[in-house]
């Protein structure tokens, strides 16, 4: 590989560039350079959710990337790492109430609306005073999803455990540096590399923020049939609830603290009040890297032959696998990549 062109490189094996190399090494000679910078690709469970945000059904593109992200795991045989379970939004306030009525009438496919009395009935452990939806969407083992993912690769894709120190690109090819310094050249360099583009002075000047998340297991007290999410979220993963999470602005530390226990067990406790007195197993913490103002991730040519593909923040298992599938025809005809995605510097 030292001594020839590679097709593509991708820095960084979360999930934005292990999506990107499943489909580009399809048809390309690729390699995975995995780096070790701590990502939100780390947690042990992720809820896909389509409907994500107060505004439920305005996510850019949320449906057709979520049938991308079924393709992938198909790709992968990676099925089985995603239960397609549903998710439980109970509603907030009595504006949102409205609000999930009404979506519920536009897409009775993928929303179902539960009125206060038949949560109560369905649901007792849950709290929801205005009514609730359940709607499409689901939990993946992120850890058992990438490592599928990976798995698929390996007979068509180089996987290299390395970190990017530096590149070049000279026009007609980039020359990529490692921190084992070892060279390799390629006619294009994809920079997926989360949280790890602080290190690096030719992407800090680009629009990003990172938010620390921290997750809280506990031992369930009552039984949680479903992913719940509204003031936080829970979500049941065997003998176990993880519940999240913070959204730390300026963190000082990598590491879980009480403060932010205490946060989410105030916070979740306000829709699930059996999480007062269950007890604390564990707690983790990850880094999420964003988009002001967006919310969506970012995705664009730094150079001609530099690609960046960042910024997916909590929405990575929906939309990684979108953007993979998508990558190369945008990387060929750049005026076909989406206003929404475009580079952004400070």
């Amino acid at each position: 590989m030292q001594d020839s062109t590679l097709d593509i490189i991708i820095v960084g094996a979360g999930l934005g560039g292990t999506c990107a190399a499943l489909y580009f090494s399809n048809s390309k000679r690729v390699a995975l350079i995995s780096g070790t910078a701590p990502a939100a690709s780390t947690i042990a469970a992720g809820l896909v959710n389509p409907f994500a945000g107060q505004r439920m059904g305005g996510l850019w593109n949320a449906s057709v990337a979520y049938q991308d992200f079924l393709h992938t795991l198909r790709r992968a045989d990676a099925l089985e790492t995603y239960n397609p379970c549903g998710i439980l939004r109970p509603a907030l306030n009595e504006a949102q109430a409205s609000l999930f009525r009404t979506i519920s009438l536009e897409k009775p496919d993928s929303f179902t609306w539960l009125q206060p009395d038949q949560m109560v009935g369905m649901y007792p452990s849950i709290t929801a005073p205005f009514g609730a939806a359940i709607t499409k969407g689901g939990v993946a083992d992120i850890p058992q999803m990438l490592d599928r993912l990976i798995t698929s690769l390996i007979p068509r894709c180089t996987v290299i455990q390395n970190n990017l120190t530096n590149w070049e690109d000279h026009g007609s090819e980039v020359t990529a540096v490692l921190d084992s310094g070892r060279s390799l050249k390629t006619k294009k360099l994809i920079l997926a590399v989360g949280a790890g583009y602080q290190s690096i002075p030719k992407l800090r000047n680009l629009n990003l923020h990172c938010t620390k998340g921290q997750l809280v297991h506990v031992s369930p007290v009552s039984e949680i049939p479903l992913p719940v999410s509204g003031y936080g979220y829970a979500v049941p993963i065997e003998d176990r609830l993880i519940l999240g999470t913070t959204y730390e602005h300026a963190p000082q530390d990598l590491e879980p603290n009480e403060e932010g226990i205490a946060k989410i067990l105030a916070l979740t406790q306000q829709m699930i009040p059996s999480v007062a007195s269950a007890k604390v197993l564990s707690a983790s913490a990850g880094i999420r890297v964003g988009v002001p103002g967006t919310r969506l991730p970012m995705v664009g040519p730094l150079t001609s032959n530099v690609w960046v593909l960042t910024g997916l923040g909590s929405k990575g298992l929906l939309f990684g696998s979108h953007i993979g599938r998508n990558l190369e025809n945008w990387m060929t005809n750049p005026s076909s990549l989406p206003n929404e995605l475009h580079l952004q510097k400070n």
